[in-house]
């Protein structure tokens, strides 16, 4: 038989967060503002989009432009003094427009996700999602064609004047649209650059000097600078390290191993986390479809590194797979990448000492058989009688366990012995009532 103590430990070192960097850009609601020179490139076509961010506000009485263009309001993402999320193509003319429901986002200081899809050219096919919902008002949902930015594209700052008073990170443009689950899934984890239809990927972490790098690697990137010439002055935002930023859950490595057992135990840790309700433990043999077989509580959001575990005992021999569910508080989720785990016998015969030892009134007995064959687990008296019989059957090679209940016994000195046609070993335990 195959070592049942084999050590398989597989790394899975998965993406960290551009947000766990805890860099932000922020505004000053006066003359801050990003300028991308060849915006344009970006829009090219606003029939199908999605542009996401976040974004933190401590009031919406300057009505704050996150995006905009220049004088002709050509691109304009903001929240008017009514508390109204929009997105425009064009605000003085016709174009895309998409409002959210009055009162949907909340200014309230705290770190908020928005995004804005477009689905195709006809009435009804914009949605703006608020933290991951759906707050678009049905009836601010036109038709609009292409209409080709005029203008030089900018963070924080629409028709000349409008500057956003706040903070703002991890910026995206898709030339595709995003479904709300993928929205959800990928809204708190740093992108490789290369996701399809990623057109633009601003994390804004550069954490000095004047250029904010577009980090996409799908085509043409487009860099912009802080203010309007890439210079120190007045116009530019401060770049600030935050530990208030949102966090993803940063899972930094995932393994997996045999013990003693024949248990499998999984280990995990996480460098960050945010809004993070448990973890969904799931298992499927080779040949099978993953099932769920247990929860771990998460930490909620913490930015401190945290260790997490988990033993199946439900396994006989075989090949399986696991993977982590991750789930956040408000229902969103995201899978781990799979480790595989072989549970094999044992090598020999194993009888080990009874747990709890004194007990009352029941104790466990574990022991590992290496073949197929007849097995008896028997206890006896201080004086060498047998008074009880736990297992007494042809067993398959394999992890067993059984439990001695004397609550019918008196207090004393018992044994007990494990015996197949090549083996038997006899252990001590004491019954303390």
């Amino acid at each position: 038989m195959k070592n049942s103590f084999l050590l398989l430990i597989a790394f899975l070192l998965l993406q960290s967060s551009a947000l766990a960097q805890n860099w932000q850009l922020q505004y000053d609601g006066l003359d801050d503002f990003c300028n991308l020179p060849d915006g344009q490139e970006l829009f090219s076509n606003l029939d199908v989009f999605t542009v996401e961010f976040w974004i933190k506000v401590p009031n919406i009485s300057d009505g704050p432009i996150f995006i905009g263009s220049g004088p002709g309001g050509d691109i304009l993402f903001a929240i008017d003094p009514t508390g109204i999320t929009a997105f425009s193509t064009n605000l003085f003319s016709v174009g895309v427009f998409v409002q959210a429901l009055p009162g949907a986002f909340p200014a309230d200081g705290m770190w908020h996700h928005l995004a804005c899809v477009r689905s195709g050219p006809g009435a009804g096919q914009g949605i703006i999602y608020i933290d991951g919902v759906d707050q678009t008002n049905p009836a601010f949902n036109t038709p609009g064609a292409a209409v080709p930015l005029s203008g030089n594209l900018t963070f924080g700052v629409g028709l000349s004047n409008f500057f956003f008073n706040g903070a703002m990170d991890d910026l995206r443009i898709w030339n595709v649209e995003r479904s709300q689950t993928q929205i959800n899934n990928n809204k708190d984890i740093k992108l490789t650059g290369s996701e399809s239809g990623l057109i633009g990927y601003w994390q804004f972490n550069e954490g000095s000097g004047q250029t904010i790098i577009d980090s996409q690697t799908n085509g043409t990137t487009h860099d912009g600078t802080l203010g309007a010439d890439g210079s120190p002055a007045s116009d530019d935002p401060t770049r600030i390290q935050d530990s208030g930023l949102p966090l993803p859950v940063e899972l930094t490595s995932f393994t997996a191993y045999v013990n003693a057992e024949g248990n499998v135990v999984l280990n995990w840790s996480t460098a960050t986390e945010l809004n993070n309700q448990m973890f969904e433990i799931e298992r499927r043999s080779k040949e099978g479809q993953f099932i769920t077989i247990g929860y771990v509580e998460g930490y909620g959001t913490t930015t401190e590194p945290q260790e997490y575990f988990y033993i199946d005992n439900t396994v006989g021999t075989g090949i399986y797979y696991y993977r982590l569910k991750q789930i956040d508080f408000n229902g969103t989720y995201e899978y781990s990448g799979e480790i595989e785990v072989e549970v094999n016998g044992p090598l020999t015969f194993v009888l080990e000492q009874n747990y709890p030892n004194p007990f009352n009134p029941s104790t466990l007995i574990k022991y590992s058989v290496p073949e197929n064959g007849s097995v008896k687990l028997s206890v006896y008296n201080l004086v060498g009688e047998e008074v009880s019989v736990l297992v007494n059957q042809e067993v398959d090679a394999g992890f067993y366990e059984a439990t001695f209940n004397a609550a019918d016994f008196p207090s004393g000195i018992y044994f007990y012995k494990l015996q197949s046609d090549s083996f038997v070993e006899t252990k001590k335990m004491v019954l303390m009532k």
